[in-house]
């Protein structure tokens, strides 16, 4: 049995309104989460060999960005079949990327599929130049943040049509639904994507529970301030406020 297993058994025991999600110590710690989530989730969709400790020896050919971002396109221009309405409400890729299959670790071919994913990111997605990473961020592990959080905001935008997203994108999802459904606020627009039960990596999920009414100071996920969520460390500004977790780790 995993950590993560064993850890939701004892999860589940503790009751319905308990969420074991406790703040990070530092801002490796919380790095370390988002690489282990963003791992699990390029795992489960490519059968890849990728944990948080290879995350970036597997990331840095640019090939498996590239098939992502091919991926996510293909998705993308089925959605725009099935339901063009909503989809000129989003951003959405029109054209793929090109990228060079034989690419080597630390060759000039591996810096172009890197440099294709990235101009993708800003031309056809559209993310934020904030959470954007340059080649050399990523080659020569120069700011890893900034990986994270623009793979992290890929997933988010990718989920409106249809590409399963990493498990804390998921997260924010059901939290804000809770949070509308409280508040009696109306249903986004466009629909999001329904939230599927999660599976919380174990550097998420750990140590001791924590109400649903996260205390002040504690890592928390309600989408309370342009409609994303605050995750942050312990202590920090943006775990006990209002906040975007990219935002959070921007931060620390």
């Amino acid at each position: 049995m995993s950590q993560l297993q064993g850890h939701r058994k004892r999860c589940e025991a503790l009751g319905p309104l308990v969420r074991s999600i406790r703040p990070f110590k530092s801002s490796e710690q919380y790095l370390e989460a988002m690489k282990e989530d963003l791992a699990e989730w390029l795992r489960d969709l490519y059968g890849l060999d990728i944990n948080a400790a290879n995350f970036l020896q597997v990331l840095e050919t640019g090939l498996v960005l590239c098939q992502h971002a091919n991926r996510v396109t293909e998705a993308a221009l089925a959605f725009l079949e099935e339901a063009p309405a909503q989809a000129q409400r989003i951003p959405m890729p029109r054209t793929g990327v090109s990228c060079n299959g034989a690419a080597q670790p630390g060759t000039f071919q591996a810096r172009d599929n890197v440099s294709n994913f990235i101009q993708w990111c800003r031309k056809e997605m559209g993310i934020q130049e904030v959470l954007m990473f340059e080649t050399e961020d990523l080659v020569l592990r120069k700011n890893v943040r900034n990986v994270v959080l623009c793979l992290l905001e890929l997933g988010r935008c990718a989920w409106r049509f249809g590409v399963a997203a990493p498990t804390l994108v998921q997260l924010e999802e059901e939290i804000e639904e809770e949070l509308r459904q409280d508040l009696a606020l109306p249903p986004p627009d466009p629909p999001r994507p329904a939230v599927q039960p999660l599976h919380m990596p174990s550097a998420i999920l750990h140590g001791q529970g924590v109400r649903r009414e996260v205390p002040s100071g504690r890592l928390q996920h309600p989408h309370l301030h342009q409609g994303k969520s605050g995750l942050g460390v312990e202590g920090s500004p943006g775990s006990a406020q209002s906040g975007s977790f990219r935002r959070d780790l921007a931060q620390v």
